[in-house]
């Protein structure tokens, strides 16, 4: 009985082996492949004196590859020298040819940061354009070139940054009405906090509703600014300047956004908060100071700000 058993498990564990290998080599093979078809290029910086480590577990993060442990070897085994500089990647490539693009120290892009609620006017200042010829190029799209970060080619024209800004604003937020974006650009502009943004956007739309004016110093300011003070302080002068956007003076919306938002106060917009407040205001120290009369408001305005 034992002679006859013994080439029987053998063979089991002949074949159990090369099933096992058969596995392993499939399984590494897979380490080898691009992590999806997607060839939209990922911008990926690496600082100098960043390690191979940080940046193959910052790659597996952005989804540029499929194990941070094969880039790693990748590397060694190749011998490659990682280097410093601001790189567009492609999801599509494997991850032998990821490795080699960061050896070559691109910084052929600079990064351009914008901020939520900036203005036109100073998305082009931020990004070293001619504010005429990036007004020009952006008419009509206030309020649609989406604050993010940004990699963008030396010597960009006014048209490719706006094409660039236009449809991330699509791309991140899509179909919006008129009327949600124009509020979400006050919201942005009259808040310090996310966490303000729903019950404020609650308060403008009641004020809308009941043909109340929004009476704010962001929509004055607005058409107040110039280069070097987009967003001056106003007076209670300012407040009577004749402007369709003085909301001071006029009921309902101004005509158009007075910045472009950022997705929290578009979405703020959307899902308002009900309150029973009417009026707000920020204290010295930034803090919102909510009131539900009138006279409640005086009592925040000669408590908080006189």
């Amino acid at each position: 009985m034992t002679r006859i058993r013994r080439p029987t498990a053998v063979r089991s564990l002949a074949k159990f082996s090369f099933l096992v290998f058969a596995i392993a080599v499939a399984y590494i093979y897979t380490l080898t492949l691009p992590v999806s078809r997607d060839v939209e290029s990922v911008p990926f910086e690496i600082s100098k004196g960043e390690s191979v480590k940080t940046i193959a577990l910052r790659l597996h993060a952005a989804k540029l590859l499929r194990s941070p442990l094969y880039f790693r070897y990748l590397v060694r085994q190749q011998k490659l020298i990682i280097q410093a500089g601001i790189y567009q990647l492609n999801p599509a490539n494997p991850p032998k040819t990821l490795a080699l693009t960061l050896t070559k120290g691109f910084s052929l892009d600079s990064k351009l940061t914008i901020p939520e609620g900036f203005r036109s006017e100073q998305i082009a200042e931020t990004a070293g354009i001619t504010i005429q010829d990036f007004l020009v190029a952006a008419r009509g799209l206030e309020g649609q070139l989406f604050p993010d970060t940004y990699f963008i080619k030396e010597g960009i024209s006014p048209t490719e940054l706006v094409t660039i800004l236009h449809n991330n604003f699509l791309k991140k937020v899509g179909v919006i009405d008129k009327e949600t974006l124009i509020l979400a650009s006050l919201v942005e502009r009259e808040t310090r906090g996310d966490e303000e943004k729903p019950l404020v956007a609650g308060i403008l739309k009641k004020r809308l509703s009941a043909g109340w004016p929004l009476e704010l110093d962001a929509t004055v300011q607005y058409f107040l600014g110039k280069p070097g003070a987009w967003w001056p302080n106003t007076t209670l002068l300012d407040r009577k300047l004749p402007s369709p956007y003085n909301t001071y003076l006029h009921t309902g919306l101004p005509p158009a956004p007075i910045g472009n938002p950022g997705l929290a106060s578009i979405k703020a917009v959307q899902n308002s908060a009900d309150s029973p407040y009417w009026f707000y205001l920020h204290d010295k120290s930034g803090t919102i100071r909510y009131a539900a009369t009138n006279l409640e408001h005086e009592n925040n305005i000669a408590k908080y700000i006189k």
